[in-house]
């Protein structure tokens, strides 16, 4: 009789805990969801993405919050709809993990020309890939003796 109570409340426990974990799986998307918003929102961690790519981020969440409405587990989903799910993922996580190493502060001490003093300077990653690039495109048009791009 005691085998048989904690066979079954073993099955009743982990069902319950089953249908914890699968909702609390669709629960915690729309937490990240909501924290992701919020960090695009503000320019502490996304302080370089572009409005376009910050666009794509957000419709991308909201089409996979309208793939995940009504769903309580991922096992209801068909093999597509989980495949779109995840591409949708990993596209966010991509252009986000770019946008937040863009926006990474780089810090270089220098000396300066005529002084033992040196000076710190600080850009973004971003900042400092355009300003390297834009120098590039300065000396290949002085080399070559046509007129600078201001882009």
């Amino acid at each position: 009789m005691r085998i048989v109570l904690t066979v079954v409340l073993c099955a009743v426990f982990s069902n319950a805990l089953a249908e914890a974990v699968r909702l609390s799986a669709v629960e915690s998307f729309e937490a990240e969801k909501q924290q992701i918003l919020k960090d695009l929102d503000s320019i502490t961690i996304y302080r370089e993405i572009s409005g376009g790519d910050m666009k794509l981020v957000k419709d991308t969440l909201d089409r996979m919050s309208d793939n995940l409405s009504g769903v309580a587990d991922l096992s209801m989903m068909t093999e597509a709809q989980r495949a779109q799910l995840y591409t949708d993922q990993e596209l966010v996580n991509t252009v986000l993990t770019m946008a937040e190493n863009d926006s990474r502060m780089v810090c270089k001490r220098r000396g300066r020309l005529g002084t033992n003093f040196k000076v710190t300077t600080c850009e973004t990653v971003r900042d400092r890939r355009e300003r390297q690039e834009a120098d590039r495109r300065a000396i290949d048009s002085l080399i070559r003796g046509r007129p600078i791009d201001s882009n």
